[in-house]
């Protein structure tokens, strides 16, 4: 039995969408500490399905049953409730445990077949007067902003977790050999932006869920139709030469970047900030099937997939 006991009443259906919420909670109000707080406190004054702090995750309440979570009969009634714990704490940990709650909500969601929505994925503060999630607000910069951001990595964990599962290939620079595993063929995505398919995996270059930040290793993997897939292909001039630079959708300022110059083989392909030199340029060879082969311009190798 949950530690909550369906004390709510019990909701006799899947639920329709999930609402998260910061705790307020001091940085000791971790998952142990809720633990023992929800047996020695008035459940009516609130409690949530699921609580994710640095020690863990605590399930108060049974997916099937209710809880009295943000104020309003329909949420209480038809939602799932996280909170994101220790949210008056170390901005590192608090981030941490937001991260979590994420990769929760996409788990529940897959698990009820939910779509990641304006309306499915809700703030307490849409139905209630009240500032939670008051830190998640202030590190996403405002309300609309923070659901926007909880709906989108929610739905890229959910396409990561698909991904796991699914067909996925490395990138390295290698030796130009003018092979299929070098062509890259173009699409356009809209709005300046593309998607590069490599022509002998049919698999896109993407960038891994969660890590569209420095040193982030890039792969391919099946079309997701997410901006995990998107570029912008920005072409730049030094004398009589063009080269190009390489941007995701996902991390703006940041370019495709080779280590060390790409001087050994097998090196990876990764994301960095912008570096202003030779490690984020590629020179764009257009074969005669209409697909084109990235060579970096100081080791001459090209974007493979191995």
């Amino acid at each position: 039995m949950s530690i909550c006991g369906g004390v709510a009443g019990r909701r006799g259906r899947n639920p329709v969408g999930i609402f998260i919420h910061n705790d307020a909670g001091s940085p000791n109000a971790n998952a142990a500490f809720y633990r023992s707080w929800l047996q020695t406190h008035p459940l009516e004054n609130g409690f949530a399905h699921y609580y994710v702090a640095a020690d863990g995750i605590l399930q108060a309440e049974d997916d099937a049953n209710c809880a009295w979570h943000c104020g309003n009969l329909d949420g209480n009634l038809n939602y799932l409730s996280i909170e994101v714990c220790q949210s008056m704490g170390d901005i590192n940990i608090f981030k941490d445990n937001e991260e979590k709650v994420l990769a929760l909500a996409a788990q529940k969601c897959k698990q009820f077949g939910i779509t990641p929505s304006n309306s499915t994925i809700r703030l307490h503060r849409e139905v209630f007067a009240t500032s939670c999630p008051h830190r998640s607000v202030e590190v996403h910069g405002g309300a609309a902003a923070t659901k926007a951001y909880f709906i989108n990595r929610i739905s890229e964990l959910m396409i990561g977790a698909a991904i796991s599962t699914q067909s996925s290939s490395r990138v390295e620079m290698r030796d130009q050999t003018g092979t299929d595993n070098q062509r890259f063929y173009i699409e356009d995505a809209g709005n300046d932006y593309v998607r590069l398919k490599n022509k002998k995996t049919g698999l896109y270059l993407n960038v891994p869920a969660g890590e569209a930040k420095n040193d982030a290793v890039l792969q391919l993997y099946e079309k997701n139709n997410t901006d995990a897939q998107l570029w912008k292909i920005i072409y730049k001039s030094h004398g009589h030469a063009q080269y190009t630079l390489l941007e995701p959708k996902l991390a703006p300022g940041k370019y495709v970047s080779v280590e060390n110059n790409g001087i050994n083989g097998g090196v990876k392909v990764k994301l960095w900030d912008d570096l202003k030199s030779s490690k984020q340029k590629f020179w764009t060879k257009q074969a005669d099937d209409g697909s084109y082969v990235f060579v970096h311009v100081y080791s001459l190798k090209a974007i493979t997939a191995v």
